[in-house]
């Protein structure tokens, strides 16, 4: 039924073309056969929300996909009491104008609330992407990718409005119900060339567990931040890992510990995703105690970042050294 119901949205104009022009159905005949449609997609869609999850699993049925189905049933049915009530065969063309107002305030919204939809959509095919190395810079390409179909979903609605208002029937039916695809089936294709020779580029394997949170850290405030420098101030608490033996009665935060922090901390808190490939100019000036303040100040340029702990007040440094990445570009 799911497939029938697609299928049909899918060759609507044909559909409306068919039925009204080739074998010329009375218009309100048809307008009520619109509203039936509408309401079997709607009662699919409310009865698959309403199924319980299987025996011995927790929470509810997933719902993907099952707002945009809701959404096509109410426009659906929408046009087609328009229709009914007024008994004019222009409200049965608005569909397809409606559907890419839809898709365009779903796209757009999403660049201002990330992560962006197309993003969503890729981690839903790829459990991998979350704490992979190139996240970040696959939630960037992703960004462009729906700032790209925001773009179609404009051309192709004022095309549909201009085929509603100034073309033939048999025009609104080509272009709504084939043309529309193919420019949607080339971005597809071009995309997905483009999507294998960035992959190529991207960093690969994934982020070990998150030591910001598992060592505990207490307090990471942001003093500054934008995309190119941080400044943050915590402490490290006596009770972490990093202690442990380090040494038994003289208690110091490890070099390789402090490192380790700073690619953290950069790979946190900057703009780009970062993939280690060396370190260079390490200086280790001063003992770091458990529990003092500490000020970590991350800069960023185009291959490497750079990182300084000192005490808030900027009087004592402990430590400065900078790391290169083949990883820092957008």
């Amino acid at each position: 039924m799911r497939i029938a119901l697609v299928a049909l949205a899918a060759i609507y104009p044909i559909f409306v073309f068919c039925f009204l022009v080739i074998l010329k159905i009375p218009l309100r005949f048809f307008s009520i056969f619109v509203i039936f449609i509408a309401f079997t997609v709607f009662l699919s869609v409310t009865s698959a929300s309403k199924k319980k999850s299987p025996p011995g699993t927790k929470g509810t049925r997933k719902k993907s996909g099952i707002p945009m189905r809701m959404i096509s049933a109410l426009l659906l049915g929408g046009v087609g009491l328009a229709c009914l009530l007024s008994n004019q065969k222009v409200f049965l063309k608005l569909y397809p104008i409606l559907m890419n107002a839809v898709a365009l305030v779903m796209f757009g919204v999403s660049l201002f609330f990330p992560p962006p939809i197309i993003f969503r959509f890729a981690v839903l095919m790829d459990k991998s992407i979350p704490g992979s190395l190139a996240e970040k810079q696959i939630e960037n390409y992703c960004r462009k990718v729906t700032l790209v179909w925001c773009g179609f979903f404009v051309l192709n609605g004022g095309i549909a409005a201009w085929t509603v208002f100034y073309g033939s029937d048999v025009v609104w039916s080509v272009y709504n119900g084939g043309i529309s695809y193919v420019l949607m089936g080339l971005i597809f294709a071009f995309e997905y060339v483009i999507r294998r020779m960035v992959q190529k580029k991207l960093p690969k394997g994934k982020l070990p567990v998150d030591i910001l949170d598992a060592r505990d850290l207490s307090g990471i405030t942001i003093i500054d931040q934008t995309p190119e420098k941080v400044i943050l101030e915590f402490s490290v608490p006596v009770s972490s890992d990093y202690f442990n033996d380090h040494f038994p009665m003289l208690k110091v935060l490890p070099a390789v510990a402090q490192f380790e922090l700073a690619v953290r901390m950069a790979h946190r808190y900057l703009s780009g995703s970062l993939q280690l490939t060396h370190a260079r100019r390490l200086k280790f000036s001063a003992l770091i105690r458990p529990d003092i303040p500490l000020r970590l100040e991350l800069s960023r340029s185009a291959s490497a970042v750079s990182f300084t702990y000192s005490c808030p007040d900027g009087h004592i440094v402990y430590s400065t050294g900078s790391f290169c990445s083949s990883g820092l570009e957008q």
